[in-house]
Parts: structure tokens; sequence; C-alpha cells
């Protein structure tokens, strides 16, 4: 494990725990540098890992402040790229995954527009049912370029694909645009989901990008409203005057 990560998830337990509260200040980059045996440059990529997932935030002349506080929901990251296998480890959900179909399609001139995949190449269409705490909370449609990703084994679909992508198929996945909205739900979502008497999901779409650039996975996620929660750091925009 690098060393700014080891950084990044001790701080990040710390946080979460409580051991540094809400508004309080993190030890300084010298000290943290001394801790752990290293420089200040790797202890501050830590911290812009945790000031991109809305943990902390640098104040002038007084240092690293928690502005991370604890949430009753379940909460994912749109900032950060993770499996739900590692968000369900950060947020203490069991997490169970049931592949529901697999199949591939053609990307077509529409299916090309709304997702940024090429248009007439082929992906693997995954449906999956993914299961919080064994209640059926989210329905993941996942579309991946086949010549990047071949093929998906069972086991892998059911458990993390990104660990299979990134272990086995060396795919090193960098970077995502996403999107999230409300809709109406569909009959699927309706088969499948614990919808708790609405008819709604959330949904948060994804467009993910390999280290060359290349968009290789569209994804599609329904979420029920009981879990639907997602947390995001966010900085003022340049003013516009």
């Amino acid at each position: 494990m690098p060393k700014y990560q080891e950084i990044y998830e001790f701080l990040r337990g710390r946080i979460e725990d409580g051991s540094f509260p809400f508004r309080s200040f993190l030890p300084s980059e010298n000290q943290l540098s001394a801790d752990f045996g290293t420089t200040r440059p790797t202890v501050r990529k830590a911290m812009q890992y945790l000031g991109s997932q809305g943990y902390v935030q640098p104040i002038h002349g007084k240092g690293i402040q928690v502005i991370y506080r604890p949430r009753s929901a379940s909460l994912f990251f749109l900032s950060g790229i993770e499996s739900l296998a590692e968000a369900g480890r950060r947020i203490g959900t069991t997490v169970r995954t049931v592949l529901l179909s697999s199949t591939v399609e053609t990307v077509s001139e529409s299916a090309a527009e709304a997702s940024g995949l090429v248009a007439g190449a082929q992906v693997l269409y995954l449906r999956r049912l993914r299961l919080l705490n064994d209640r059926p909370a989210i329905i993941d449609h996942n579309r991946f370029l086949r010549s990047v990703v071949p093929d998906i084994p069972r086991d892998a679909a059911e458990t993390s694909i990104y660990t299979y992508l990134e272990n086995e198929l060396g795919v090193h996945i960098t970077t995502a645009s996403r999107m999230v909205t409300i809709e109406a739900a569909d009959e699927l979502d309706r088969r499948h989901l614990d919808l708790g008497g609405l008819d709604c999901v959330g949904v948060m779409e994804s467009l993910g990008f390999d280290a060359s650039g290349a968009p290789f996975e569209y994804t599609r996620s329904h979420h029920v409203p009981g879990t639907f929660g997602f947390v995001s750091a966010a900085q003022r925009l340049p003013s516009q005057r």
C-alpha cells in the first residue's frame, strides 16, 4: 500500500470514529511526516484525498480542519471512485450482489450520445441487484467496452468487478464524470427493489475513464430512496462578475 494511502486511511478512520471530531484540527504536516516516517508532499497528497471527499478543509494560518459529520444514511462518494464492496466496508454495511443478466450489445447512435461510449462498439451489459444489509437497494446497469473488458466471470460480477478489472485485466481506473437524478421506477425496479411504497429511484449515472483517457464503462445505478445518499466536497467557483 502506498504511504499516502496508509496515511489517508488512518486519518479517515480516526475522523469517522470521532477521534478527530467536527471542526477539530488534524496534526500538522510536520508531525504526520515524523509519525509516518515520510515526506510532507506525501502527507499533503493524503490530505488532498481527504479534502476531495469532504472530510477536511485547509484553513490558512491554522491548519487542516475536520468538516466531516456522521450521517445516518448509507453514504456514497460523488468525488471518489470506489467499488460498492469498498463503500460497504467503509460505512459498515453488508453488501451482497446477485447477477440478474449478462448480454452483449452494440452501442447505437442514440446510446452513444446518451452514454459517451463510441457508436458501433460492442459492450458487455450486466444487470446486477445489490442488497445492503439484506435489503434489495440498488440495481446496477453496467456497460463495459469489450475491447477493454472482454468478459466478466459471474464470481467477479457478484463480488467486485473493480477488483477483477484492476488485478486480473490490468485496467487502470482513473476518472469518472457523474450525474445524479431522481426518476420514475421502471419495471425491473418494481420487480426487484424494496421501494417502500414509493415509485421513484435515485439514479447515479457514471462514465468511467481509464489511464489513457478512453471512456470504457457506462453505469446507471438505480437506488431506493431510503438508502440513497451521496456526499461530495464543493468549492466556490470563480466569480462571474
